[in-house]
């Protein structure tokens, strides 16, 4: 008798305790600091949500997604409210560089968060090659992160502009090549 009313009681505990448990969002995959959260970066889970945790409730992705984050974010862990903000974009000794590019220069599977390098290109009026294709100049490759990538209409002679973090001492040189159409991009490995 004892022991059925034993285990009855350890039914009751533990209902209770699954049933103050609440679905809350969970980093799906790593995001770098300063990287927009999106929809993907995110998943639900149910967890008992003690006193004290600022986590971030399933329903209420739509204030997290698509804001930066303020954090590195490593998958698996707890979604909180302080690790999403409007955090600037980049740290002291760095700057943002817009770059528009026509298509062909730049890999079009680039997204925020990705590195790369800002390679000289001489234009393809002044190419020697005559082909109209560019060639290389004599500068140097610039390491940047993409922040973010405005997508030009595929009807349009617009060109996709790409806000790129530099370091302070490169935004002149890159910020020059982007208005002289002389910027190509190059998308760096993950062990370089």
């Amino acid at each position: 008798m004892l022991l059925v009313l034993g285990c009855a009681l350890a039914f009751v505990d533990a209902t209770l305790r699954l049933g103050s448990r609440e679905e809350v969002l969970v980093v799906a995959q790593p995001v770098a600091a300063g990287q927009v959260v999106t929809g993907a970066d995110l998943r639900v889970a149910r967890v008992s949500t003690g006193s004290g945790l600022d986590v971030v409730l399933a329903g209420e992705e739509a204030t997290v997604v698509g804001r930066r984050a303020a954090v590195p974010l490593v998958a698996g862990a707890l979604l909180t409210a302080g690790e999403v903000g409007n955090a600037p974009a980049v740290g002291s000794g760095s700057d943002v560089v817009a770059v528009g590019l026509k298509a062909g220069a730049y890999p079009p599977e680039l997204a925020p968060g990705d590195r790369v390098q800002i390679v000289p290109v001489a234009s393809g009026s002044s190419s020697s090659s005559g082909d109209g294709t560019g060639s290389a100049t004599s500068g140097s490759p610039v390491a940047a992160t993409v922040l973010s990538i405005v997508t030009a209409p595929s009807d349009s002679d617009t060109p996709t502009v790409f806000s790129l973090q530099v370091l302070t001492g490169d935004a002149d040189e890159v910020a020059a090549l982007a208005a002289g159409g002389q910027a190509s991009l190059v998308e760096v490995g993950a062990g370089s």
